[in-house]
């Protein structure tokens, strides 16, 4: 990349909206004394995309201030000179000088060691980027990279490992009939093929009538019984300091990857702001604050396209989902595969499966409003794009560390200073103690009810105790919709499940008491 006073002014913009240093650009002030870098360029020669070092700038109070540098020519030998005795093996770097008004800045890329020769060490201790700093590699994170070389020359199809003890039984039958007639319709080759011809030609079973992991995860009751890392975890992440809650609806989600992604979808609604907008007709509409199709794309890529192997799924990473102040990022164990950052970002068409079987069944799984878990064309980083771009907001941030991935989409930056355009989350309405049903009986009301939660209730309160599939058919929604709207009063004892879950038979019914709130 070639470095302007111009490249630089953005850079520094894009900093101070930040506030901090990012995973791919380190800055330092460099006043008088070369600062302490060899951590950041061990981490930075990691790192798939390499990194950028900015001495002769002040980050204090994430202002970003040029200061320059005295010497810029012996800074330069420096750094060269502490990241050839320091780092093994020392990555190459490619320093440049900015002449600004205020002084020289010198900007150092750091470019990424193959593979093949990664990790880099520093002092006995390998190093990655995340956020704004640089951490010790774990265990599990060292093996993932020698895992990832082995892939270079000889692929390892995690997802073909068989689910052992487990059998079609396993298996939702309404998903897997839903899947079958999708192939029927997409595969003219596999038309006339019985179901279970079907189900082990397109990896879903084994020939020993076990199901794959692909095949479990993808339409399993419960695959998190066998594999607990494939449960997705959501979170609002708080600001405040020590002594005040981190975080608040926090959740774990479980099941196959259409309810998986049903369910974390209605979370992400219920928790982001609505604010209230101009169509291009003049009319006002209220819409969510982060495009939802954005969403969907990368929650969608993340449990498609999460690593599958044992360093992941045997040392409990499951796929993140937090929303801060700032952002809403999505990270998932495993990074790019086949595919580079540059490539998925840019205007070509970039498609690469990490989970080849997995992807091929995602393509035929269906959503309650009739899309497909993912769409296959290869597009949709720049569908998340072109949306992010249409509402005015900041474009989204997606980082490969190699052994996780991770995607920022930016909450506007001026949204704590606008209140009076901004309504409240959908899932944090104003707690009422009753809501009556038309039958004039006072309705329950959990203490944060969620979209659907007052319609599912009443239709229990009319009716009686049902069936999870009769509910749904009644309140007009899907299975994992109903779930979702029953999670809260269950766990505040408004609603109790009589049964297991995954029965036929099991019930749900309106506690006895409950009614007046």
């Amino acid at each position: 990349m070639e470095w302007t006073a111009e490249t630089l002014d953005s850079v520094l913009d894009e900093l101070r909206a930040r506030r901090g240093d990012t995973t791919s650009i380190e800055v330092k002030r460099a006043a008088g004394r070369l600062p302490n870098l060899t951590e950041t360029l061990c981490a930075f020669a990691n790192m798939p995309e390499g990194g950028t070092i900015i001495l002769g700038v002040d980050e204090a109070g994430g202002d970003f201030n040029i200061t320059g540098v005295e010497d810029v020519a012996s800074l330069e030998a420096r750094v060269i000179s502490a990241n050839r005795q320091s780092v093994r093996p020392c990555p190459t770097l490619e320093p440049q000088t900015i002449r600004c008004r205020e002084g020289d800045v010198l900007v150092i890329e750091v470019i990424a060691l193959p593979l093949k020769e990664r990790p880099a060490v520093t002092r006995g201790h390998s190093y990655l980027r995340q956020s704004d700093g640089d951490y010790r590699m774990q265990d599990h994170e060292l093996r993932m990279i020698e895992v990832a070389k082995l892939h270079v020359e000889e692929q390892v199809d995690y997802d073909l490992t068989p689910a052992h003890g487990r059998n079609r039984e396993d298996l939702i039958p309404e998903l897997v009939e839903a899947y079958l007639k999708e192939v029927r319709a997409q595969d003219r080759r596999l038309r006339g093929r019985t179901d279970e011809q079907i189900l082990q030609l397109t990896n879903v079973l084994k020939a020993s009538g076990e199901p794959t992991l692909a095949g479990l995860y993808a339409l399993g009751d419960y695959p998190q019984g066998q594999y607990p890392s494939l449960t997705v975890t959501a979170a609002v992440q708080l600001p405040g300091g020590e002594g005040s809650p981190r975080n608040r609806n926090l959740q774990d989600f479980t099941g196959p990857v259409p309810v998986l992604l049903a369910e974390v979808m209605e979370w992400v609604e219920d928790n982001l702001d609505i604010v209230r907008r101009y169509r291009p007709d003049g009319h006002m509409e209220s819409v969510a604050e982060l495009p939802l199709n954005a969403v969907r794309e990368l929650v969608a890529n993340a449990l498609v396209h999460r690593d599958l192997g044992p360093n992941t799924l045997g040392t409990g990473k499951g796929i993140q989902v937090r929303l801060r102040p700032d952002a809403l990022f999505i990270q998932s164990p495993g990074g790019l595969r086949g595919v580079s950052l540059e490539q998925l970002e840019s205007v070509e068409h970039a498609q690469a499966a990490v989970n080849q079987r997995l992807y091929q069944m995602a393509k035929k799984l269906k959503l309650p409003d009739g899309a497909a878990v993912i769409e296959g064309e290869g597009g949709g980083i720049r569908e998340v794009f072109r949306s992010v771009a249409d509402r005015g907001l900041p474009r989204p941030k997606l980082t490969d560390a190699s052994v996780r991935f991770t995607a920022w989409l930016w909450r506007a930056a001026d949204r704590s200073r606008r209140r009076d355009e901004v309504l409240p989350p959908r899932g944090v309405p104003e707690r009422k103690a009753a809501v009556d049903s038309p039958a004039g009986l006072p309705m329950p009301a959990s203490s944060r009810p969620t979209r659907h939660e007052s319609h599912v209730l009443r239709l229990l309160v009319e009716s009686g105790a049902m069936p999870i599939r009769e509910l749904a058919r009644t309140a007009g929604l899907s299975v994992s919709q109903i779930r979702y709207a029953l999670a809260r009063p269950i766990a505040e004892g408004l609603v109790v499940m009589e049964g297991r879950q995954g029965q036929r038979d099991t019930r749900y019914r309106v506690v006895e008491g409950s009614r007046i709130g």
